[in-house]
């Protein structure tokens, strides 16, 4: 199965970038030191897969420096939009021109190699500041730490996006409690799931990772009408070799196993959230 190149409307929701070094240099305390990977490398990508519109996640060695992925929209005419990372230092002003550049959310990173804020009741209130925006939280987690996040949000208006699926190791038996926490916390109308990573899920195992279909159907299962997907282009901190970006694709198809699901995921979902 492959993607057509027409594939009209089809997003990728979550794509980092990274340079060019002489017009958006790295701090010098930058969380991590990435090969470049420039937004025109990811144009050119895309291109190839067929893909019309994508989400720029603010990396985190930039931290609330968004210069690289606000020029980026704007060179796309706004077929891009952004995930920002933000503190409580960040003035509403500051939120304001972000909305004004494309940003519709901000990411939370709760993995230990990213930096970020833990504290649930300072995660809140900065949720809360961006909802007036129309604006969603990404929350970057695995399983067993993001659960207790969640329940401590359960009356969180703001729209939050479990990502990757929530870091579940897939080559091991699924943590069936947990899941179930999960997917009741998916049937909330304002909790998405982002049916991306699994080359991580499967713990760098190549591609094309038939054995994960039924589970990653599970995940689909839990909210079809909000779940999205992302590349991950261009694969940060990952195990082994870079995963190929079109089986990265055709894994996601092969999951919504009808022509209404693949719409769903990779056109009219995405569309309704970012749009």
């Amino acid at each position: 199965m492959s993607s057509p190149p027409n594939a009209s409307g089809r997003w990728d929701c979550h794509t980092h970038i990274y340079g060019p070094w002489e017009h958006f240099p790295l701090p010098a305390n930058a969380a991590y030191t990435p090969a470049p990977a420039p937004f025109a490398d990811l144009l050119a990508l895309h291109q190839r897969l067929g893909i019309e519109q994508g989400v720029l996640v603010q990396a985190a060695p930039y931290g609330t420096d968004h210069s690289a992925i606000l020029t980026a929209i704007a060179e796309s005419g706004r077929r891009y939009r952004g995930i920002g990372l933000i503190d409580e230092r960040t003035t509403d002003a500051q939120l304001q021109a972000l909305h004004d550049g494309g940003l519709r959310g901000i990411r939370f990173n709760l993995m230990g190699h990213l930096p970020g804020a833990r504290d649930p009741q300072k995660l809140r209130h900065l949720a809360e500041r961006v909802a007036p925006f129309g604006w969603h939280v990404l929350v970057h987690g695995e399983l067993h730490a993001l659960l207790p996040f969640l329940d401590q949000w359960k009356d969180l208006r703001t729209p939050l996006v479990i990502d990757h699926m929530a870091r579940v190791d897939f080559t091991k038996p699924l943590p069936r409690e947990e899941l179930a926490g999960l997917k009741r916390h998916l049937e909330h109308p304002g909790r998405w799931i982002k049916l991306s990573g699994i080359d991580r899920a499967m713990q760098g195992k190549p591609g094309p990772w038939l054995q994960a279909l039924d589970l990653a159907r599970e995940f689909l299962e839990y909210a079809p009408e909000r779940a999205i997907w992302g590349s991950d282009w261009p694969h940060p901190n990952i195990k082994g070799s870079p995963p190929d970006d079109m089986q990265l694709l055709q894994f996601i198809e092969q999951v919504c196993d009808s022509n209404t699901l693949k719409h769903a995921v990779l056109v009219d979902n995405p569309a309704r959230l970012y749009r």
